[in-house]
């Protein structure tokens, strides 16, 4: 009996040798790719070329050593850039569906990180990469979606800064925050007045951008008539000479979608400026 179970093993064995690798658990796809699905929802909709996909992605070796925790990824959907790569195994899904995929960790490196291979790949070393697809967009759709999401969060930010901060000033209807320092019956700010404002210019998270108080000239500019933000136009004109003012200006008054300052100040950007009105002519 001993002798028969001693055959049929090494039976067994030469048999998978025959049939290449095997991984418990995981079938094998036509291209090679073995894969492992934990759900699946077969009546939503597939990722198909130039698809804007929405994943949770994370990386392993086989004896789970972490290469990268789970973490949010934004792909365009591509042409596989090998056989059995991420961009077939996310054709293999639908939205909401979660699986696991086993790839070659050299092929991955050098066409994912542009040829960087790290020391412990060889030939045979294989990823166990977990995918769990959340949304699914056109590119149109992605658009309207990253902006909705980006002002989420900078209302988030306004919001925590405000508490963070003891504010209790409560916006105008633009939503542009005035929060005066002191009083004076200096010159009132006009339309048409020309204005000479020394200002500190900030991000919420305090870091500054640009500053006139450094420079130790005012900046001078008509009010009322767009050479500046919209956020000042409607800030200084609350202003009398000589009044000091933190302005709490939310992208939509500022730089918005498009940031300003050659990257200093990121799209979507609520701002703060410190302002005194040194003179109104």
């Amino acid at each position: 009996m001993k002798v028969i179970r001693y055959l049929s093993a090494v039976i067994l064995v030469i048999i998978l040798s025959a049939c290449g690798q095997h991984y418990a658990g995981f079938e094998k796809s036509k291209t090679g790719l073995y894969y492992q699905f934990h759900s699946q929802n077969p009546s939503a909709v597939m990722p198909s070329k130039g698809a804007i996909v929405d994943l949770c992605m994370s990386i392993r070796t086989e004896n789970d050593s972490v290469i990268m925790p789970e973490k949010n990824i934004t792909t365009m959907m591509e042409t596989p850039k090998f056989e059995g790569d991420l961009f077939d195994a996310l054709s293999m899904m639908h939205c909401g569906d979660s699986a696991t995929f086993i790839i070659n960790a050299k092929q991955y490196f050098n066409a994912y990180q542009y040829g960087y291979i790290p020391a412990f790949v060889n030939d045979k070393t294989m990823l166990w990469i977990t995918l769990k697809i959340n949304n699914i967009f056109t590119y149109e759709e992605y658009q309207q979606f990253s902006i909705q999401k980006a002002k989420e969060e900078e209302r988030k930010q306004i919001s925590d800064y405000l508490v963070a901060n003891h504010i209790e000033e409560a916006p105008s209807e633009s939503g542009l925050i005035v929060i005066k320092h002191n009083t004076t019956a200096g010159k009132p700010a006009k339309e048409g007045a020309r204005c000479m404002v020394h200002y500190t210019g900030k991000l919420l998270n305090g870091e500054i951008f640009d500053s006139s108080v450094e420079r130790g000239t005012p900046f001078e500019f008509t009010l009322g008539k767009g050479e500046v933000i919209k956020g000042w136009d409607e800030g200084i004109a609350l202003l009398r000479k000589g009044e000091k003012a933190t302005l709490i200006i939310p992208s939509e008054l500022g730089y918005g979608e498009r940031g300003a300052g050659g990257g200093s100040i990121p799209p979507y950007a609520s701002l703060v400026f410190d302002v005194e009105l040194v003179d109104v002519k």
